[in-house]
């Protein structure tokens, strides 16, 4: 068993490496830099003529808030925190369960999740590229995932859409599209309804929203975040869905 620990993590570091790598090349597909580039000069033109017709009208200018560059190419996201989550993740679940095919499926979503987590982070962006495929190859493998059935993948993968959705449309865009997609996702991986019931989408969602908002209030209390400040809440939905996996079904 220590041999194949030290196997799976190993598998983790490289794998995680090689996520960052997806990571860079998807920001450069994407335009990601160019766009942001783009959006920083039409701010900084629309401070510019707001203060201009202060001056005219001799009221005092308004005040700008410092625009906060994203950081683009390899980071300590890349090379240090997805190799570590990735090995973190892959041990655990060889530790926690015997090595079989479910294993494998379990490895790769770890694998999926991971990346989600870190390129959120970075960009505060869940891309298509990596949701839409994801979803699919979730409702393939559901006939060999623990407690899954294609069913039971659609049902979850419906119903967890459908609620990120109503949020989305309640809190007017502050939960974004891409985390209903990813709650897709999500529902998929996990699984919802049959006989005997099926709740790891239900459970998943609810360890995501805790996490969510305790991680909020942490930041809040310790002022490294303001009340406005995006938080990405891609992480937690791909925490909680860790969690529903390594639990079993």
């Amino acid at each position: 068993m220590i041999g194949v620990v030290i196997v799976a993590i190993a598998a983790g570091l490289v794998i995680g490496l090689g996520s960052g790598s997806v990571g860079v090349k998807l920001e450069q597909m994407e335009g990601l830099e160019d766009e942001e580039t783009q959006e920083r000069a039409e701010y900084e033109r629309d401070v510019a003529a707001a203060i201009d017709r202060a001056r005219e009208s001799g009221e005092a200018s308004p005040s700008a808030e410092p625009w906060v560059s994203e950081r683009y190419g390899w980071t300590w996201l890349e090379l240090v925190l997805s190799p570590l989550l990735m090995a973190g993740g892959f041990a655990a679940f060889v530790l926690h369960g015997p090595v079989d095919p479910s294993l494998l499926v379990h490895l790769l979503w770890a694998a999926v999740f991971v990346h989600v987590l870190v390129f959120d982070l970075k960009h505060r962006l869940i891309l298509n590229k990596i949701t839409y495929p994801a979803i699919v190859a979730a409702i393939g493998l559901a006939p060999i995932s623990p407690g899954l059935t294609i069913g039971r993948a659609l049902i979850g993968c419906a119903g967890v859409a459908l609620f990120f959705f109503v949020l989305n449309v309640i809190s007017r865009g502050s939960i974004g599209l891409g985390d209903a997609k990813l709650g897709a996702l999500v529902g998929a991986v996990t699984g919802a309804g049959g006989d005997p019931a099926h709740l790891g989408a239900v459970y998943a969602t609810i360890y995501a929203i805790l996490l969510g908002g305790g991680v909020a209030m942490l930041l809040l209390i310790t002022r490294l975040r303001r009340l406005k400040d995006p938080i990405p809440y891609g992480p937690f939905l791909c925490a909680g869905a860790a969690i529903i996996l390594y639990q079993g079904p």
